[in-house]
């Protein structure tokens, strides 16, 4: 009878310890998850800054003036886009 109880004891310890564990696990995701997606907020506002910059220069300045910033702000957006995917900060 003592072995059929100590068996329950270590079952009901050994739960409870997986238990936890999958807490503690599960808190880490969501906390990576919000630390990307402020990651991506910040992205998205400078993508979205740039184009209002390129759009403000082609309205005063006209198209060809305002070419070379445009590539410049796209080649900027493709280097986000890859420190992004790569997990560079």
């Amino acid at each position: 009878m003592k072995a059929v109880q100590f068996c329950k004891s270590i079952l009901l310890v050994s739960s409870l310890t997986l238990g936890f564990a999958g807490l503690a696990h599960a808190e880490e995701t969501l906390k990576e998850k919000t630390v990307e997606a402020a990651k991506d907020v910040k992205k998205n506002a400078k993508q979205a800054g740039r184009a209002v910059k390129d759009e403000a220069c082609e309205l005063v300045n006209g198209k060809m003036e305002c070419a070379g910033k445009k590539v410049k702000h796209k080649l900027q957006n493709a280097g986000d886009e890859v420190k992004d995917k790569v997990g560079a900060d």
